[in-house]
């Protein structure tokens, strides 16, 4: 028997923690292999995943630094990763790591092992979702306390349904989800989204709580993304926010940072640009102005920013 440690990606969002704690229920409550499923988190939680978890007496998980490589005949430590795979998005020491499952539902980079594992990967806009899909597929009905965890992940990873990442199946499962607990999913969504603090949000929040570092043609970009109901804001903050930009890409040494600041009433971003932005330049089609781009429609990171920019490398 073995102590699994399921997490999301660094900086994780409430999709990222969702994913991770209830997966981790739900694989002890199968028992699978005998071994004992941790929870466990890259970063600090997102407001709305701490007070979710809170009200419903579930233990937020633990933050994991590293993983370091084993001595002497100690078996590696065994993973599951959900909402991501990537080692750049990963815990530090992951090569140390056996990973033996994941759950996912962005696009597949440069991800090896040296052994078979449960790889569950789907074009839905939310890994709590896929997870959900799990429960059925596994003939587990999810407690209410779970349902309301994984519906507060669809809806703030799909924007309330509103982002183009959205799939029927996420409006089909949100529904079911809804029924089970007698709420409108995106009414729900929207109480889960305003309990953000978002109008206490400093610049450093806004560029660092939600961002991805991404190989793009031999170059690190860093593309971060700040949901708000109202930019206004956001924007009277352009040229502290660009300090903090500048901060963050020299902490993580990567070439260049690309921020969304995105609207979900006006259902646009506003896109700022720091450093060696050739590549987003390139693939989103726009300048590196001072004020930053506006981009109506553009709501997903993965499908609107991050792929269209990959696509140019």
């Amino acid at each position: 028997m073995s102590t699994v440690f399921v997490f999301g990606h660094q900086n994780p969002d409430n999709d990222a923690i969702m994913s991770s704690v209830v997966l981790a229920q739900l694989l002890n409550q199968l028992q699978l292999n005998g071994d004992t499923y941790e929870a466990r988190c890259l970063g600090p939680l997102p407001a709305e995943s701490a007070k979710l978890l809170a009200d419903a007496g579930v233990d937020k998980p633990r933050l994991l630094k590293g993983i370091k490589a084993p001595t002497g005949k100690k078996a590696p430590q065994k993973v599951v990763l959900t909402d991501h795979n990537e080692a750049g998005q990963s815990v530090e020491g992951l090569e140390n790591a056996e990973i033996v499952g994941v759950v996912d539902h962005h696009r597949i980079g440069n991800f090896t092992t040296a052994a078979p594992l449960h790889y569950i990967a789907f074009p839905w806009g939310s890994s709590c979702t896929i997870v959900t899909w799990l429960f059925d597929v596994l003939g587990v009905k999810p407690t209410d306390t779970q349902a309301k965890l994984l519906l507060s992940a669809m809806m703030t990873d799909t924007l309330m349904l509103k982002s183009p990442t959205t799939t029927e199946v996420d409006r089909a499962i949100a529904g079911e989800l809804g029924e089970q607990l007698g709420v409108d999913p995106v009414k729900f969504g929207m109480e889960v989204f305003l309990s953000r603090p978002s109008g206490s949000f400093t610049a450093k929040q806004m560029v660092g709580n939600d961002i991805k570092m991404f190989e793009v043609g031999g170059k690190k970009l860093l593309i971060g993304q700040y949901e708000t109901v109202d930019k206004t804001r956001a924007l009277g903050m352009v040229d502290e926010i660009r300090t903090e930009m500048r901060a963050y890409q020299k902490a993580k040494g990567a070439d260049g940072i690309v921020l969304c600041i995105t609207d979900i009433m006006e259902e646009g971003s506003q896109v700022l640009l720091e450093g060696d932005t050739a590549a987003a330049q390139k693939g989103l089609k726009i300048a590196d102005v001072a004020e930053g781009v506006w981009m109506p429609g553009v709501m997903s990171r993965k499908k609107q920013v991050a792929a269209p920019i990959l696509a140019t490398a």
